[in-house]
């Protein structure tokens, strides 16, 4: 997307400081060295309060609106701990209840990708609900007396479709404000046109690390020229990336070799997918990559102290409408999400965690070109308190 606004659009100041880096050849802050207590990534007690103290009450990225277009779509969701049914329902808005038929508790909907249904029927004792969590059929009703079927809707947990993604609060006693919550992230998400894409692909992984240290890669421009060396490596500058806070999240641009040409262009033409790469770690557990013609939206849910559940979702402008076009973003995907993701970063994230087990360091070190990565532990820090102090 070329860029067109500057007065209101936070992404050009960021961007100027990234030329600022390319033309001193210089990162964007001094120098500065830190540790990190190897504990945060191997200890199940530190691992329970982060849950608890992070995940147990923040709007959470589930997916992506466009992977329900039609009423009656719907997806199960497993990695909150708490079964979800995610639908769009017949007035077009999205629902999120808990996966739990009202009658015994039995799981209502095992759909394992996007489905398709008019309502949903307990498999159990075919107790049956609307798109909306109406408890609308009982078999046998007069087996119940006194029996009032408005008391036994599906259970409704706090959703909210924006920017193009829906969020899940876990917590069901809350509200989202998204606008509030994001703060000027919400410019970037728009102006990127992630309202108006095309859900194209999803794909699962399963790591073998804890869920920081995948987040830690998406924040480190250090590594890109050498451990994607033999993928999308030659794309970018080495060690060229600049990154700022806002509020509890995180906008950083990498350099790609094509930063050069903005260097003398005025505002309005730099091109803020092909001059750079913009990522967003949306907190707490989601990022944004903007990719030249596409974007990965991957967010990483922890399970266990050492392992996360990381879903994929690529998001196009349209629809293919050619073999060849599809053909084009088939390829993409499988190099991104294969070639980069999982052979190279979340691989080297769970040989990372091996380490962290391993008693070699009790701390680890951040340098000076890690910026973002120390960014990321002081807002840990803000968010658990004295736990997280050595």
């Amino acid at each position: 997307m070329i860029a067109t606004e500057t007065s209101t659009d936070p992404r050009y100041g960021l961007f100027q400081e990234l030329i600022d880096t390319v033309k001193n050849d210089r990162p964007q802050y001094p120098f500065e060295t830190i540790e990190l207590d190897v504990r945060q990534y191997t200890d199940e007690s530190w691992f329970q309060y982060e849950k608890e103290q992070i995940f147990d009450d923040v709007p959470i990225v589930v997916g992506f609106s466009s992977m329900l277009k039609n009423s009656g779509d719907h997806f199960t969701f497993d990695h909150l701990d708490k079964p979800l049914l995610i639908v769009r329902a017949k007035d077009g808005q999205v629902k999120c209840f808990l996966n739990v038929c009202r009658h015994r508790g039995v799981r209502l909907s095992n759909a394992d990708k996007i489905s398709q249904t008019k309502t949903f029927s307990c498999q159990y004792h075919h107790w049956t609900y609307d798109l909306n969590g109406s408890l609308i059929f009982v078999p046998a009703e007069e087996g119940f007396p006194g029996f009032d079927k408005s008391c036994r809707s599906l259970k409704e947990v706090p959703i909210k479709e924006a920017h193009g993604l829906i969020w899940v609060n876990p917590n069901l006693d809350s509200r989202i404000d998204i606008q509030d919550f994001l703060g000027n992230i919400a410019v970037d998400l728009e102006e990127f046109g992630l309202n108006e894409g095309y859900f194209f692909k999803q794909s699962k992984h399963v790591c073998k690390a804890n869920w920081k240290l995948h987040i830690e890669a998406f924040q480190d421009g250090y590594h890109v020229t050498r451990l994607h060396k033999k993928t999308v490596g030659g794309f970018f500058k080495d060690n060229l990336a600049v990154q700022e806070r806002e509020k509890q999240h995180i906008r950083s641009i990498v350099a790609r070799n094509e930063i050069e040409e903005a260097i003398d262009l005025p505002s309005d033409k730099w091109n803020f997918r092909n001059h750079g790469s913009f990522s967003h770690l949306i907190w707490p557990n989601t990022t944004t990559i903007m990719h030249p013609d596409y974007t990965s939206q991957v967010t990483f849910y922890p399970t266990k102290v050492d392992e996360t559940v990381i879903i994929h979702n690529c998001i196009i402008t349209r629809k293919p409408e050619s073999e060849k076009e599809l053909a084009h973003f088939e390829r993409s995907f499988k190099l991104i999400d294969q070639g980069v993701f999982a052979s190279e970063d979340f691989h080297i994230c769970a040989q990372a965690q091996i380490g962290m087990k391993s008693g070699a360091n009790d701390t680890f070190l951040v340098g000076g070109y890690e910026k973002g990565l120390k960014t990321f532990h002081d807002i840990l820090g803000e968010k658990l308190g004295p736990y997280r102090q050595l």
